[in-house]
């Protein structure tokens, strides 16, 4: 997997995140009622902390590999 095919799909992740929020942000604004809530507290939210935590791996886990490649690279 090239480096850049992680940071692109992390990408992907983030702008679906983004797209989500928004179009809950508008769902959320026309229907309020417990099952609304609930959805909401059980599993919009929870994913979204989800994202977010993946998206922090995402990021460290990409600052390792670019520091493996640039070792790798100094022994060549």
């Amino acid at each position: 997997m090239a480096l850049g095919s992680l940071i692109d799909g992390a990408g992907q992740i983030k702008t679906a995140a983004d797209r989500l929020e928004q179009v809950w942000d508008v769902a959320k604004s026309l229907w309020n009622d417990s099952i609304s809530q609930n959805l909401d507290d059980e599993h919009i939210t929870p994913l979204f902390e989800q994202v977010r935590t993946t998206l922090d791996a995402i990021a460290r886990l990409n600052g390792v590999l670019v520091a493996a490649c640039r070792d790798c690279e100094d022994r060549e």
